[in-house]
């Protein structure tokens, strides 16, 4: 995911897609999912990028399912024609 960001393979929106409000509210702590509502309320809007600066690819790592993160991986994937086919 890190990387991912890093080098612009998808953007925060894109994370965001897949990683839904839904999603970070039944799977993040307490903890982050108000420091992220409190980050959004002093900055006065709730961005994917302002998300992504406080539940960092890290975090998502350690709290969000697998398959949602690699749902984001591979959409990112096929965007840029680096997915194959096998053929049998």
């Amino acid at each position: 995911m890190e990387s991912g960001l890093e080098h612009e393979i998808f953007a925060p929106a894109d994370v965001l897609a897949h990683a839904t409000p839904d999603v970070l509210a039944n799977h993040l702590p307490p903890e982050l999912l108000s420091k992220v509502l409190q980050t959004s309320l002093t900055a006065g809007a709730m961005t994917p990028e302002g998300v992504l600066a406080t539940v960092t690819p890290e975090l998502l790592a350690k709290h969000l399912p697998h398959d949602v993160l690699w749902a984001c991986i591979a959409a990112a994937a096929a965007r840029a024609g680096v997915t194959s086919t096998v053929v049998s």
